[in-house]
């Protein structure tokens, strides 16, 4: 073990951070609007809604997000000019597509765990759906959706690696350049498990955190 070597290569690696935590963020960004509309497609009384949400998940969480990544950037563009992303879009654009079948489920699983008599009670007062949603179940449900949550955020960031397949240039691709340039591989991945660690570190803390102040506010 050189640890000389890892000071060395690790500001290599971390030029591709920037790029890596633009990847999550933006994913992040798309998928938890994507999910929650999903997760609301399939909690309708529409059998339509139900459907396509319950078969978007199905389909999407049934296939490698590797292979997502290649049908966006290789298989799209054929339908016209319109579909053809870069590298960095196209990556962005699996992993929302990916990311948003999971955070759907976790928010559907915390509507579902909201009392059924806060349904009840805003239905006799004559909310609506869509008002006692945004009103009352939703903000209840968000205490119990917060863990799963963030267990898929957490689980999206180091999906981000993956982008390196498509020539994204983050930190994953920019270490399998040092190895193989270095024909030295322990160091170089010790130093990127390293860099993952950390930032999920940040979110678990972040998750903690949120626990907490939901817990307060209870």
């Amino acid at each position: 073990m050189d640890v000389g070597f890892i000071i060395d290569i690790m500001p290599e690696i971390l030029e591709g951070f920037s790029t890596t935590v633009r990847l999550f963020l933006w994913s992040m960004l798309f998928s938890t609007p994507l999910g929650l509309a999903l997760a609301l497609m399939r909690l309708s009384p529409l059998g339509p809604f139900r459907w396509v949400a319950g078969f978007y998940g199905w389909l999407v969480r049934g296939i490698p997000l590797i292979l997502i990544m290649f049908y966006v950037f290789f298989a799209l563009p054929e339908f016209g000019e319109a579909f053809l992303l870069s590298p960095f879009w196209s990556a962005v654009a699996a992993l929302s597509v990916w990311t948003a079948s999971y955070q759907a489920e976790a928010i559907r699983s915390g509507v579902l765990a909201v009392d059924q008599g806060q349904f009840e009670a805003a239905e006799a007062l004559g909310m609506t759906k869509l008002h006692y949603m945004r009103r009352i179940v939703l903000p209840q449900s968000v205490r119990i959706i917060v863990p799963p949550f963030t267990g898929n955020a957490i689980n999206t960031l180091k999906q981000t690696s993956l982008a390196t397949v498509i020539t994204v240039p983050e930190m994953s691709l920019l270490t399998t350049r040092i190895i193989s340039r270095e024909f030295n591989a322990l160091e170089p991945l010790l130093a990127l498990a390293i860099i993952y660690l950390a930032l999920t570190t940040v979110l678990v803390f972040a998750q903690q955190g949120l626990e907490r102040a939901f817990r307060l506010k209870a």
